[in-house]
């Protein structure tokens, strides 16, 4: 029983912790990716929720497409050009803009899975990515269970006094 409340104590402060807000302040990443057939290097970018990505986007090969529909972007990716062409999908009227790097923050939590939205071959349907936002929880559920352990020992040692005459 003494067992089981310490337990639970450490569980619920660790949940407690980890629905403390994010530790980290939103940083400017600065990323170079590449694009070629038929995938993306890095496959896969992990950021922080209100991050500022800095993308430099090169192909090594024929014009490639970076489509992220969650935050509205579509870039035309030209081999040997050092400009991204970026259009935003929901302003059709709106002129694609070239730029050396695609700006933007990561204001969404969640897997954001990115593709090349120009055909570049027979492979193209399988070159995708994933954008991964994530807040930094992992700090307040450690600390939190830190403390249910604190707790959670002095809880034993205090009925363990208790119990001895």
């Amino acid at each position: 029983m003494k067992v089981a409340v310490a337990l639970l104590i450490v569980g619920a402060a660790a949940a407690a912790g980890a629905l403390f807000p994010s530790a980290s302040a939103p940083q400017e990443r600065r990323i170079k990716m590449t694009a070629r057939q038929y995938a993306f290097d890095p496959a896969v970018l992990k950021v922080n929720k209100g991050d500022t990505l800095r993308l430099r986007i090169t192909s090594l090969d024929v014009t490639h497409g970076f489509f992220l529909e969650a935050f509205d972007l579509k870039v035309a990716i030209i081999p040997d050009s050092p400009y991204l062409e970026v259009s935003h999908p929901s302003r059709p009227d709106e002129a694609p803009k070239k730029v050396e790097e695609l700006v933007f923050v990561a204001d969404k939590a969640g897997k954001f899975r990115y593709r090349c939205s120009r055909t570049c071959g027979s492979m193209h349907p399988f070159m995708q990515g994933e954008l991964v936002v994530a807040p930094n929880r992992l700090l307040g559920g450690g600390l939190g269970g830190l403390l249910g352990l604190l707790f959670a020992g002095a809880f034993l040692a205090l009925r363990r006094s208790a119990a001895t005459p």
